[in-house]
Protein backbone atom coordinates (compact mmCIF):
# COMPACT_ATOMS: atom_id res chain seq x y z
CA UNK A 1 0.00 0.00 0.00
CA UNK A 2 1.25 3.21 -0.44
CA UNK A 3 2.68 4.66 2.17
CA UNK A 4 5.31 8.39 2.91
CA UNK A 5 8.63 7.03 3.49
CA UNK A 6 10.01 10.97 3.43
CA UNK A 7 8.68 14.24 4.52
CA UNK A 8 10.05 17.55 4.07
CA UNK A 9 8.70 20.92 5.47
CA UNK A 10 9.52 24.22 4.68
CA UNK A 11 8.13 27.56 5.56
CA UNK A 12 4.53 26.40 7.08
CA UNK A 13 3.26 27.79 10.07
CA UNK A 14 5.58 27.09 12.63
CA UNK A 15 7.99 25.04 11.26
CA UNK A 16 10.99 26.57 9.60
CA UNK A 17 12.18 23.48 8.56
CA UNK A 18 11.38 19.67 8.89
CA UNK A 19 13.06 16.77 7.41
CA UNK A 20 11.56 13.55 8.06
CA UNK A 21 11.95 10.16 7.57
CA UNK A 22 8.92 7.86 8.90
CA UNK A 23 8.27 4.36 9.46
CA UNK A 24 5.71 2.32 7.92
CA UNK A 25 3.21 2.02 10.76
CA UNK A 26 2.46 4.02 13.55
CA UNK A 27 4.17 7.27 13.89
CA UNK A 28 2.88 8.95 17.14
CA UNK A 29 4.13 12.76 17.13
CA UNK A 30 4.78 13.70 20.67
CA UNK A 31 6.57 16.97 22.01
CA UNK A 32 5.79 20.27 24.27
CA UNK A 33 2.52 22.30 23.34
CA UNK A 34 3.05 24.21 19.74
CA UNK A 35 5.35 22.72 18.86
CA UNK A 36 4.31 21.77 15.46
CA UNK A 37 2.75 18.31 15.58
CA UNK A 38 -0.13 19.00 14.33
CA UNK A 39 1.34 21.45 11.52
CA UNK A 40 3.28 18.31 10.32
CA UNK A 41 -0.46 16.50 10.04
CA UNK A 42 -1.88 19.34 7.89
CA UNK A 43 1.29 19.31 5.73
CA UNK A 44 0.75 16.10 4.62
CA UNK A 45 -3.11 16.46 4.70
CA UNK A 46 -2.27 19.64 2.10
CA UNK A 47 -0.06 17.88 -0.12
CA UNK A 48 -1.87 14.31 -0.46
CA UNK A 49 -4.82 15.33 0.16
CA UNK A 50 -7.46 15.11 -3.00
CA UNK A 51 -8.70 18.63 -2.55
CA UNK A 52 -9.52 21.09 -5.85
CA UNK A 53 -9.51 24.13 -3.90
CA UNK A 54 -7.55 24.91 -0.55
CA UNK A 55 -7.25 28.38 1.07
CA UNK A 56 -4.65 29.27 2.24
CA UNK A 57 -3.47 33.11 4.06
CA UNK A 58 -0.59 34.80 5.17
CA UNK A 59 -0.65 33.13 8.81
CA UNK A 60 0.29 30.04 7.42
CA UNK A 61 3.81 31.22 6.54
CA UNK A 62 6.17 30.87 8.93
CA UNK A 63 6.38 34.40 10.96
CA UNK A 64 3.88 35.13 8.07
CA UNK A 65 6.72 36.16 5.95
CA UNK A 66 5.26 35.98 2.34
CA UNK A 67 8.92 36.33 0.88
CA UNK A 68 9.61 32.48 0.89
CA UNK A 69 7.47 30.03 -0.07
CA UNK A 70 5.73 27.34 1.90
CA UNK A 71 7.10 24.09 0.04
CA UNK A 72 5.81 20.64 1.29
CA UNK A 73 8.00 17.54 -0.23
CA UNK A 74 6.75 13.86 0.49
CA UNK A 75 8.45 10.67 -1.24
CA UNK A 76 5.81 8.08 -1.86
CA UNK A 77 6.84 4.73 -1.89
CA UNK A 78 5.15 1.04 -1.96
CA UNK A 79 3.37 2.11 -5.07
CA UNK A 80 0.44 0.09 -6.58
CA UNK A 81 0.17 -1.07 -10.69
CA UNK A 82 -1.48 2.88 -11.46
CA UNK A 83 1.53 4.50 -10.12
CA UNK A 84 3.65 2.86 -11.67
CA UNK A 85 2.97 3.31 -14.87
CA UNK A 86 5.14 4.26 -17.00
CA UNK A 87 3.55 6.19 -19.78
CA UNK A 88 2.21 8.44 -17.27
CA UNK A 89 5.11 8.71 -14.63
CA UNK A 90 7.74 6.85 -16.15
CA UNK A 91 10.11 9.88 -16.04
CA UNK A 92 9.50 10.95 -12.36
CA UNK A 93 10.51 7.55 -10.78
CA UNK A 94 13.57 7.99 -8.33
CA UNK A 95 15.28 5.53 -6.58
CA UNK A 96 15.00 5.01 -2.62
CA UNK A 97 18.04 3.29 -0.54
CA UNK A 98 15.97 2.92 3.18
CA UNK A 99 18.97 1.54 4.48
CA UNK A 100 20.90 4.64 3.93
CA UNK A 101 17.84 7.30 3.84
CA UNK A 102 19.17 8.50 0.42
CA UNK A 103 17.81 9.07 -2.91
CA UNK A 104 18.35 7.82 -6.17
CA UNK A 105 17.75 10.08 -9.61
CA UNK A 106 16.62 6.77 -11.27
CA UNK A 107 15.35 3.21 -9.82
CA UNK A 108 17.75 0.39 -9.57
CA UNK A 109 18.77 -2.84 -8.00
CA UNK A 110 18.12 -2.56 -4.10
CA UNK A 111 15.90 0.50 -4.52
CA UNK A 112 12.82 1.46 -4.04
CA UNK A 113 10.52 3.16 -6.49
CA UNK A 114 9.45 6.12 -5.22
CA UNK A 115 7.56 9.42 -6.89
CA UNK A 116 8.40 12.83 -5.41
CA UNK A 117 5.31 15.39 -4.59
CA UNK A 118 5.70 18.96 -4.05
CA UNK A 119 3.34 21.58 -3.30
CA UNK A 120 3.94 24.66 -2.93
CA UNK A 121 2.64 28.24 -2.29
CA UNK A 122 3.89 31.53 -3.10
CA UNK A 123 2.37 34.88 -1.60
CA UNK A 124 -0.46 34.60 -4.61
CA UNK A 125 -1.74 31.98 -1.96
CA UNK A 126 -2.35 29.40 -5.03
CA UNK A 127 -1.14 26.29 -4.23
CA UNK A 128 0.78 24.53 -7.07
CA UNK A 129 1.29 20.60 -6.89
CA UNK A 130 3.26 19.04 -9.30
CA UNK A 131 5.76 15.70 -9.22
CA UNK A 132 9.43 16.38 -8.70
CA UNK A 133 12.31 14.37 -10.78
CA UNK A 134 15.74 15.62 -12.16
CA UNK A 135 15.22 13.66 -15.26
CA UNK A 136 12.26 15.23 -15.98
CA UNK A 137 13.13 18.94 -15.23
CA UNK A 138 16.41 18.15 -17.95
CA UNK A 139 13.41 17.40 -20.41
CA UNK A 140 11.61 20.11 -19.53
CA UNK A 141 8.63 17.85 -18.62
CA UNK A 142 6.15 19.31 -15.72
CA UNK A 143 3.26 17.45 -14.67
CA UNK A 144 1.28 16.38 -11.33
CA UNK A 145 -0.51 13.04 -10.34
CA UNK A 146 -3.78 12.02 -11.70
CA UNK A 147 -6.69 12.83 -10.33
CA UNK A 148 -7.84 9.21 -9.41
CA UNK A 149 -4.12 8.59 -8.45
CA UNK A 150 -3.96 11.17 -5.89
CA UNK A 151 -7.65 10.07 -4.78
CA UNK A 152 -6.53 6.59 -4.27
CA UNK A 153 -3.33 7.94 -1.84
CA UNK A 154 -5.61 10.38 -0.31
CA UNK A 155 -4.98 10.10 3.20
CA UNK A 156 -8.02 9.86 5.39
CA UNK A 157 -8.57 12.28 8.39
CA UNK A 158 -9.87 10.74 11.81
CA UNK A 159 -11.92 13.39 13.67
CA UNK A 160 -12.57 15.99 11.20
CA UNK A 161 -15.37 15.30 8.74
CA UNK A 162 -16.16 11.65 10.39
CA UNK A 163 -20.00 12.67 9.65
CA UNK A 164 -18.47 12.75 5.81
CA UNK A 165 -17.68 8.85 6.35
CA UNK A 166 -20.70 7.59 7.64
CA UNK A 167 -22.33 8.96 4.33
CA UNK A 168 -22.37 8.01 0.50
CA UNK A 169 -20.67 10.37 -0.77
CA UNK A 170 -17.81 10.38 -3.15
CA UNK A 171 -14.51 9.44 -1.13
CA UNK A 172 -16.04 8.46 2.07
CA UNK A 173 -14.95 5.17 3.55
CA UNK A 174 -18.63 4.10 3.46
CA UNK A 175 -18.43 4.60 -0.39
CA UNK A 176 -15.42 3.06 -0.48
CA UNK A 177 -16.29 0.11 0.97
CA UNK A 178 -17.69 -1.53 -1.90
CA UNK A 179 -16.41 -1.54 -5.60
CA UNK A 180 -19.62 -1.43 -6.64
CA UNK A 181 -21.64 2.08 -7.88
CA UNK A 182 -24.94 2.49 -6.29
CA UNK A 183 -27.57 1.81 -8.52
CA UNK A 184 -30.67 3.40 -6.51
CA UNK A 185 -30.90 6.44 -8.91
CA UNK A 186 -34.64 5.72 -9.67
CA UNK A 187 -35.60 4.49 -6.44
CA UNK A 188 -34.10 7.96 -5.02
CA UNK A 189 -36.17 9.92 -7.27
CA UNK A 190 -38.91 7.61 -6.60
CA UNK A 191 -38.57 8.90 -3.31
CA UNK A 192 -38.84 11.93 -3.53
CA UNK A 193 -41.88 12.12 -5.37
CA UNK A 194 -43.02 10.20 -2.45
CA UNK A 195 -42.27 12.57 0.23
CA UNK A 196 -43.86 15.22 -2.62
CA UNK A 197 -47.27 13.39 -2.70
CA UNK A 198 -47.30 12.36 1.13
CA UNK A 199 -46.95 16.39 2.18
CA UNK A 200 -49.34 17.28 -0.73
CA UNK A 201 -52.18 15.43 1.12
CA UNK A 202 -51.56 17.00 4.58
CA UNK A 203 -51.36 20.21 3.28
CA UNK A 204 -54.04 20.15 0.68
CA UNK A 205 -56.43 18.98 3.67
CA UNK A 206 -54.95 21.96 6.30
CA UNK A 207 -55.13 24.49 3.65
CA UNK A 208 -58.67 23.49 1.68
CA UNK A 209 -60.02 27.19 2.40
CA UNK A 210 -56.79 29.12 1.23
CA UNK A 211 -57.15 26.79 -1.88
CA UNK A 212 -60.32 27.48 -2.60
CA UNK A 213 -59.60 31.16 -2.43
CA UNK A 214 -57.04 30.94 -4.96
CA UNK A 215 -59.06 28.41 -7.47
CA UNK A 216 -61.86 30.87 -7.28
CA UNK A 217 -59.18 34.15 -7.76
CA UNK A 218 -57.90 32.24 -10.73
CA UNK A 219 -61.10 31.42 -12.82
CA UNK A 220 -62.20 35.03 -12.51
CA UNK A 221 -59.23 36.39 -13.94
CA UNK A 222 -59.30 33.79 -16.83
CA UNK A 223 -56.07 31.90 -15.53
CA UNK A 224 -56.28 28.16 -16.01
CA UNK A 225 -55.27 26.22 -13.25
CA UNK A 226 -57.67 22.36 -14.24
CA UNK A 227 -59.94 20.95 -12.14
CA UNK A 228 -58.11 21.99 -8.41
CA UNK A 229 -54.83 24.36 -7.01
CA UNK A 230 -52.45 21.61 -4.30
CA UNK A 231 -50.04 22.93 -2.29
CA UNK A 232 -47.61 20.43 -3.19
CA UNK A 233 -43.83 20.43 -2.85
CA UNK A 234 -41.82 22.17 -5.61
CA UNK A 235 -40.05 19.11 -7.90
CA UNK A 236 -36.95 21.22 -8.38
CA UNK A 237 -36.35 21.41 -4.46
CA UNK A 238 -36.74 18.05 -3.30
CA UNK A 239 -34.25 15.86 -4.91
CA UNK A 240 -32.44 13.03 -3.15
CA UNK A 241 -28.61 12.16 -4.17
CA UNK A 242 -26.55 9.47 -2.92
CA UNK A 243 -25.25 11.61 -0.37
CA UNK A 244 -28.33 11.44 1.54
CA UNK A 245 -27.92 8.10 1.96
CA UNK A 246 -26.18 7.44 6.03
CA UNK A 247 -25.42 4.79 8.28
CA UNK A 248 -28.13 4.51 11.31
CA UNK A 249 -28.49 2.31 13.88
CA UNK A 250 -31.60 -0.14 14.73
CA UNK A 251 -33.40 2.64 16.46
CA UNK A 252 -33.10 4.85 13.55
CA UNK A 253 -30.52 7.27 15.08
CA UNK A 254 -27.94 8.23 12.48
CA UNK A 255 -24.47 6.96 12.95
CA UNK A 256 -23.19 10.55 12.99
CA UNK A 257 -25.04 11.48 16.23
CA UNK A 258 -22.60 8.88 17.59
CA UNK A 259 -20.07 10.77 20.18
CA UNK A 260 -16.69 12.36 19.18
CA UNK A 261 -14.45 9.01 20.50
CA UNK A 262 -17.27 6.57 19.30
CA UNK A 263 -17.22 8.61 15.37
CA UNK A 264 -13.58 7.95 15.65
CA UNK A 265 -13.50 4.71 16.66
CA UNK A 266 -15.83 3.86 14.09
CA UNK A 267 -14.37 5.27 11.27
CA UNK A 268 -10.86 3.86 12.21
CA UNK A 269 -12.53 0.74 12.00
CA UNK A 270 -13.76 1.69 8.57
CA UNK A 271 -10.25 2.21 7.13
CA UNK A 272 -8.94 0.03 8.64
CA UNK A 273 -11.36 -2.32 6.25
CA UNK A 274 -10.34 -0.18 3.07
CA UNK A 275 -6.70 0.38 3.28
CA UNK A 276 -6.42 -1.15 -0.25
CA UNK A 277 -7.91 2.72 -0.91
CA UNK A 278 -6.72 4.57 2.41
CA UNK A 279 -3.41 3.66 3.32
CA UNK A 280 -2.69 6.29 4.77
CA UNK A 281 -4.54 7.97 8.18
CA UNK A 282 -4.38 11.24 10.04
CA UNK A 283 -5.14 11.45 13.62
CA UNK A 284 -4.18 14.55 15.95
CA UNK A 285 -5.07 13.55 19.43
CA UNK A 286 -5.87 10.51 19.43
CA UNK A 287 -7.25 10.60 22.78
CA UNK A 288 -9.79 12.68 22.15
CA UNK A 289 -13.69 11.57 23.58
CA UNK A 290 -12.19 8.17 24.62
CA UNK A 291 -11.72 6.40 27.96
CA UNK A 292 -8.66 4.26 28.38
CA UNK A 293 -9.82 0.88 27.40
CA UNK A 294 -11.30 2.52 24.21
CA UNK A 295 -8.09 4.43 23.58
CA UNK A 296 -6.64 0.60 23.34
CA UNK A 297 -9.12 -0.10 20.79
CA UNK A 298 -8.52 2.71 18.44
CA UNK A 299 -4.96 2.26 18.48
CA UNK A 300 -5.54 -1.66 17.96
CA UNK A 301 -8.16 -0.77 14.76
CA UNK A 302 -5.11 1.40 13.39
CA UNK A 303 -2.51 -1.39 13.70
CA UNK A 304 -0.53 -0.41 16.65
CA UNK A 305 -0.37 -4.12 17.34
CA UNK A 306 -0.17 -5.59 13.69
CA UNK A 307 2.98 -6.93 11.81
CA UNK A 308 1.22 -6.37 9.14
CA UNK A 309 2.33 -2.40 8.73
CA UNK A 310 -0.87 -2.36 5.61
CA UNK A 311 -1.88 1.07 7.15
CA UNK A 312 0.18 3.95 8.11
CA UNK A 313 -0.66 6.52 9.98
CA UNK A 314 0.69 9.74 11.93
CA UNK A 315 -0.62 10.84 14.91
CA UNK A 316 -0.23 13.06 18.21
CA UNK A 317 -0.92 12.85 21.51
CA UNK A 318 -0.90 14.16 24.98
CA UNK A 319 -1.95 10.64 27.28
CA UNK A 320 0.06 8.74 28.65
CA UNK A 321 -2.40 6.13 28.20
CA UNK A 322 -0.67 5.98 24.44
CA UNK A 323 2.21 6.01 25.40
CA UNK A 324 2.32 3.13 27.62
CA UNK A 325 0.50 1.26 24.82
CA UNK A 326 2.74 2.43 21.98
CA UNK A 327 6.37 0.81 21.17
CA UNK A 328 9.20 3.28 21.35
CA UNK A 329 9.96 2.84 17.48
CA UNK A 330 6.11 3.69 16.78
CA UNK A 331 6.83 7.25 18.65
CA UNK A 332 8.34 10.39 17.59
CA UNK A 333 9.72 13.40 19.58
CA UNK A 334 9.55 16.79 17.68
CA UNK A 335 11.67 19.17 19.09
CA UNK A 336 12.12 22.91 18.09
CA UNK A 337 14.87 24.87 18.17
CA UNK A 338 15.02 29.27 19.05
CA UNK A 339 15.75 29.27 15.12
CA UNK A 340 12.47 27.45 14.12
CA UNK A 341 14.40 24.31 12.80
CA UNK A 342 12.39 21.24 14.13
CA UNK A 343 14.04 17.86 14.83
CA UNK A 344 12.16 14.77 14.46
CA UNK A 345 13.87 12.12 17.33
CA UNK A 346 13.18 8.97 17.76
CA UNK A 347 13.44 6.88 21.14
CA UNK A 348 16.15 3.98 21.23
CA UNK A 349 15.67 1.03 22.99
CA UNK A 350 16.51 2.13 26.04
CA UNK A 351 13.09 4.53 26.34
CA UNK A 352 11.01 1.08 26.46
CA UNK A 353 11.34 0.73 30.28
CA UNK A 354 10.99 4.12 30.85
CA UNK A 355 7.55 4.48 28.43
CA UNK A 356 6.18 1.77 30.53
CA UNK A 357 7.06 3.12 33.87
CA UNK A 358 7.38 7.44 33.48
CA UNK A 359 5.43 7.86 30.39
CA UNK A 360 4.14 11.13 31.45
CA UNK A 361 7.52 12.66 31.00
CA UNK A 362 7.70 12.06 27.72
CA UNK A 363 4.64 15.13 27.47
CA UNK A 364 6.64 17.42 29.74
CA UNK A 365 9.15 20.18 28.64
CA UNK A 366 11.42 19.26 31.42
CA UNK A 367 12.21 16.52 34.07
CA UNK A 368 12.78 16.12 37.28
CA UNK A 369 13.92 12.51 38.16
CA UNK A 370 12.90 11.72 41.84
CA UNK A 371 15.06 9.02 43.41
CA UNK A 372 11.37 8.27 45.34
CA UNK A 373 8.06 9.14 46.63
CA UNK A 374 9.36 11.17 49.07
CA UNK A 375 11.41 13.43 47.02
CA UNK A 376 8.65 13.50 44.56
CA UNK A 377 6.21 14.73 47.67
CA UNK A 378 8.90 17.70 48.20
CA UNK A 379 8.99 19.28 44.83
CA UNK A 380 5.06 19.01 45.06
CA UNK A 381 4.66 20.38 48.82
CA UNK A 382 7.03 23.32 47.93
CA UNK A 383 6.00 24.10 44.63
CA UNK A 384 2.07 23.59 46.28
CA UNK A 385 3.11 26.79 48.86
CA UNK A 386 4.81 28.86 46.17
CA UNK A 387 1.62 28.71 44.24
CA UNK A 388 -0.07 29.93 47.60
CA UNK A 389 1.71 33.35 47.77
CA UNK A 390 1.45 33.32 44.24
CA UNK A 391 3.82 32.13 41.89
CA UNK A 392 2.98 30.10 38.58
CA UNK A 393 3.43 26.29 39.33
CA UNK A 394 5.97 24.18 37.82
CA UNK A 395 3.76 21.95 36.05
CA UNK A 396 1.82 24.55 34.56
CA UNK A 397 5.25 25.69 33.18
CA UNK A 398 5.56 22.33 31.43
CA UNK A 399 7.84 20.82 34.27
CA UNK A 400 7.22 17.09 35.40
CA UNK A 401 8.16 15.66 38.35
CA UNK A 402 8.67 11.38 38.09
CA UNK A 403 9.18 8.61 40.55
CA UNK A 404 12.13 6.64 39.78
CA UNK A 405 11.66 3.96 42.32
CA UNK A 406 15.24 4.15 44.01
CA UNK A 407 18.73 5.70 43.94
CA UNK A 408 19.95 3.03 41.40
CA UNK A 409 17.10 3.55 38.65
CA UNK A 410 17.91 7.26 38.87
CA UNK A 411 20.38 7.36 35.67
CA UNK A 412 18.90 5.26 33.01
CA UNK A 413 15.60 7.10 32.28
CA UNK A 414 17.67 10.32 33.55
CA UNK A 415 20.16 9.78 30.35
CA UNK A 416 17.95 8.50 28.08
CA UNK A 417 15.95 11.58 28.27
CA UNK A 418 18.80 13.85 28.20
CA UNK A 419 19.29 12.21 24.40
CA UNK A 420 16.17 12.98 23.40
CA UNK A 421 16.64 16.46 23.97
CA UNK A 422 14.96 17.00 27.39
CA UNK A 423 16.53 19.17 30.00
CA UNK A 424 16.54 16.67 32.50
CA UNK A 425 17.48 17.21 36.55
CA UNK A 426 18.20 14.16 39.17
CA UNK A 427 16.50 14.77 42.33
CA UNK A 428 18.45 12.49 45.24
CA UNK A 429 19.73 11.86 48.78
CA UNK A 430 23.06 12.62 48.95
CA UNK A 431 24.20 8.85 51.47
CA UNK A 432 23.58 6.37 48.01
CA UNK A 433 25.24 8.97 45.58
CA UNK A 434 25.86 8.34 41.96
CA UNK A 435 29.27 7.06 41.05
CA UNK A 436 31.69 10.09 40.27
CA UNK A 437 32.09 8.49 36.19
CA UNK A 438 28.27 8.63 36.35
CA UNK A 439 27.68 11.63 37.59
CA UNK A 440 30.58 13.70 35.42
CA UNK A 441 29.05 12.12 32.26
CA UNK A 442 25.43 12.99 32.71
CA UNK A 443 26.07 16.66 33.88
CA UNK A 444 28.56 16.90 30.65
CA UNK A 445 25.92 16.03 28.67
CA UNK A 446 23.77 19.10 29.92
CA UNK A 447 22.07 17.28 32.87
CA UNK A 448 21.50 18.65 36.43
CA UNK A 449 22.17 16.93 40.04
CA UNK A 450 20.29 18.55 42.95
CA UNK A 451 21.06 16.52 46.55
CA UNK A 452 21.88 17.56 50.54
CA UNK A 453 25.19 17.84 51.39
CA UNK A 454 26.54 15.80 53.96
CA UNK A 455 25.88 12.38 52.91
CA UNK A 456 22.44 13.55 53.91
CA UNK A 457 18.92 11.71 53.12
CA UNK A 458 16.28 13.58 52.82
CA UNK A 459 14.98 12.99 56.41
CA UNK A 460 18.32 14.05 57.92
CA UNK A 461 18.46 17.16 56.34
CA UNK A 462 15.12 18.34 57.65
CA UNK A 463 15.19 17.24 60.95
CA UNK A 464 18.99 18.61 60.76
CA UNK A 465 18.28 21.93 59.18
CA UNK A 466 15.12 22.29 61.29
CA UNK A 467 14.54 24.90 64.83
CA UNK A 468 12.90 23.11 67.61
CA UNK A 469 9.78 24.53 67.05
CA UNK A 470 9.21 22.83 63.39
CA UNK A 471 11.09 19.56 65.25
CA UNK A 472 8.20 19.48 67.68
CA UNK A 473 5.27 19.66 64.54
CA UNK A 474 7.27 17.40 62.95
CA UNK A 475 6.80 14.77 65.56
CA UNK A 476 2.88 15.72 66.12
CA UNK A 477 2.28 15.49 62.54
CA UNK A 478 4.55 11.48 62.44
CA UNK A 479 1.95 10.85 65.18
CA UNK A 480 -1.14 11.72 63.32
CA UNK A 481 -0.27 9.51 60.48
CA UNK A 482 -1.35 6.15 60.42
CA UNK A 483 2.28 5.05 61.29
CA UNK A 484 1.91 7.27 64.60
CA UNK A 485 1.52 4.12 67.24
CA UNK A 486 5.10 3.25 65.92
CA UNK A 487 6.78 6.35 66.20
CA UNK A 488 7.38 5.73 69.90
CA UNK A 489 9.34 2.14 69.14
CA UNK A 490 11.31 3.77 66.45
CA UNK A 491 12.46 6.75 68.67
CA UNK A 492 13.52 4.06 71.57
CA UNK A 493 15.32 1.68 68.70
CA UNK A 494 17.30 4.17 67.12
CA UNK A 495 17.43 7.43 69.91
CA UNK A 496 17.04 6.00 72.92
CA UNK A 497 14.04 8.18 73.43
CA UNK A 498 10.60 7.93 73.57
CA UNK A 499 8.22 10.54 72.13
CA UNK A 500 7.46 12.15 74.83
CA UNK A 501 10.73 13.16 75.82
CA UNK A 502 11.70 13.80 72.47
CA UNK A 503 9.12 16.10 71.77
CA UNK A 504 9.85 17.49 75.47
CA UNK A 505 13.48 18.28 74.42
CA UNK A 506 12.60 20.34 70.97
CA UNK A 507 9.59 21.75 72.95
CA UNK A 508 11.91 23.23 75.55
CA UNK A 509 14.83 23.80 73.31
CA UNK A 510 17.27 21.66 74.62
CA UNK A 511 17.41 19.00 72.08
CA UNK A 512 21.11 19.05 70.87
CA UNK A 513 22.55 18.30 67.51
CA UNK A 514 23.19 15.07 67.65
CA UNK A 515 20.07 14.45 69.28
CA UNK A 516 18.54 15.95 66.15
CA UNK A 517 20.18 13.67 63.81
CA UNK A 518 19.03 10.65 66.09
CA UNK A 519 15.32 11.53 64.90
CA UNK A 520 16.32 12.31 61.07
CA UNK A 521 17.15 8.27 61.29
CA UNK A 522 14.40 6.87 63.13
CA UNK A 523 12.39 8.84 60.29
CA UNK A 524 14.31 7.78 57.98
CA UNK A 525 14.28 4.07 58.86
CA UNK A 526 10.66 4.11 60.52
CA UNK A 527 9.41 5.89 57.26
CA UNK A 528 7.48 8.32 58.62
CA UNK A 529 6.64 10.13 55.96
CA UNK A 530 7.82 8.20 52.95
CA UNK A 531 5.17 8.93 50.67
CA UNK A 532 3.85 11.66 48.32
CA UNK A 533 0.85 13.21 50.23
CA UNK A 534 2.24 13.30 53.59
CA UNK A 535 5.79 14.76 52.10
CA UNK A 536 3.91 17.54 50.50
CA UNK A 537 2.10 17.79 54.16
CA UNK A 538 5.17 18.40 55.56
CA UNK A 539 6.79 20.73 53.00
CA UNK A 540 3.53 23.17 52.17
CA UNK A 541 2.45 23.46 55.81
CA UNK A 542 5.61 22.72 58.22
CA UNK A 543 8.73 23.96 56.45
CA UNK A 544 7.67 26.35 54.11
CA UNK A 545 6.06 28.53 56.62
CA UNK A 546 9.68 28.27 58.73
CA UNK A 547 11.46 28.90 55.65
CA UNK A 548 13.39 31.38 56.33
CA UNK A 549 14.42 29.63 60.18
CA UNK A 550 15.59 26.46 58.22
CA UNK A 551 19.24 25.72 57.60
CA UNK A 552 20.49 27.03 53.81
CA UNK A 553 22.22 23.41 54.04
CA UNK A 554 18.43 22.01 53.22
CA UNK A 555 17.14 25.63 51.64
CA UNK A 556 19.49 26.26 49.43
CA UNK A 557 19.57 22.84 47.49
CA UNK A 558 15.58 22.86 47.63
CA UNK A 559 15.88 26.60 46.29
CA UNK A 560 18.12 26.04 43.15
CA UNK A 561 15.93 23.10 41.96
CA UNK A 562 12.47 24.90 42.62
CA UNK A 563 14.21 27.87 40.02
CA UNK A 564 15.31 25.02 37.26
CA UNK A 565 12.20 23.50 37.55
CA UNK A 566 10.05 26.84 37.07
CA UNK A 567 12.75 27.85 34.23
CA UNK A 568 10.61 25.74 31.55
CA UNK A 569 9.89 27.99 29.21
Amino acid sequence: MPRIVYLDIKHFRTIKNLTWWPTQGINCLIGAGDSGKTTVLDAIDFCLGARRNMAFSDNDFCNADTTQPIVITTAIGALETSLLNVDSYGDYFAGFDPENKKFEQEPGSGLEAVLVLQMKVEKDLEPQWRLRSKRAEDKGLERNLRWEDRQAISPVRLGEHTDWHLSWRRGALFERLTDEKLGLNEGLSDAARQARSDFGQLANAELKETLDTVKRSAENIGVPTGDKVQALLDAGSVKFGSGAISLHGSDNVPLSSLGTGSKRLLVAGLAKEVTNSASISLVDELETGLEPHRIRSLLNALGAKSTGDRQQVFATTHSPVVLRELAHTQLTILRRDNEGKHTPLAPSEAAQGVLRAHSEVFLGNRIVVCEGLSELGFIRGRDQFLCDSGAVSYEALGTVATNAGGASNVLRPAEELLRLGYPVAIFMDSDKPLSADDEKRFTSNGGFVFRWPSNWALEDAIFQSSPFNVIVALLDYARSLEIGPKVDDHLKSVAGLGFDDARRLAFTGQMNAETAALLGAAARTGGWFKQIAPYEHVVRNILSPNWATLNPNLTKTANELQSWASDAR
